[in-house]
């Protein structure tokens, strides 16, 4: 008897992680034509491994309620993620997964020196707080911040234009941020994110 309890509490461990490491059917049929079934999808599409499951399913939330424009990209996802909790699973498959690396890129070591000073010590003479204190020194993220370590450069470059079409309250004060800068901050500031 003893024997035969200890298999079958086995067989369910084994059967839970299987379950836990497969992708959720919604990320399978919804999302990974774009964003990769591991969340490393080609360029322009951000990639989700490894991001906040919190900013995941925020930025899901916001685009449901048509607070985030995605230029209609989600818009047949949501007749088939309806709640809260088919949203919360595909966040933490995505933020579970490990991002691949980003290849290499050269760049002008002046240029990256002046990133690596904005993101570490921002520019606040012009009012730009420096960028680690909400998306994490390795660029990992926060809890309202997006990873930035990894995410392909032209996602990078589209989202750190400034916009005047209204946004959510969070994306409202990057926008502030973004205004302080320069194009020559936001051209430095992206090839240090690409070492990230």
């Amino acid at each position: 008897m003893h024997t035969a309890r200890m298999i079958m509490t086995g067989w369910l461990a084994l059967a839970s992680a299987l379950a836990w490491s497969a992708p959720p059917q919604l990320a399978q049929q919804l999302c990974a034509a774009c964003h990769g079934i591991d969340g490393n999808g080609p360029p322009p599409t951000p990639r989700l491994a490894g991001q906040q499951a919190d900013y995941i399913a925020q930025q899901l939330d916001w685009m449901r309620l048509g607070q985030r424009d995605d230029g209609g990209a989600h818009k047949a996802a949501w007749d088939r993620l309806k709640n809260d909790a088919d949203i919360q699973a595909v966040a933490r498959y995505y933020a579970a997964q490990k991002p691949a690396p980003q290849p290499a890129k050269s760049a002008d070591p002046a240029l990256l020196a002046s990133g690596r000073k904005l993101y570490t010590e921002g520019n606040l003479a012009v009012g730009a707080p420096p960028c680690f204190t909400c998306h994490g020194e390795q660029g990992e993220g926060g809890s309202a911040a997006p990873r930035l370590a990894g995410q392909h450069a032209a996602y990078l470059a589209q989202r750190m234009k400034v916009s005047d079409t209204p946004q959510p309250p969070a994306r409202m004060e990057m926008q502030e941020i973004l205004k302080t800068l320069s194009q020559d901050d936001v051209k430095a500031l992206l090839a240090y994110m690409a070492t990230l």
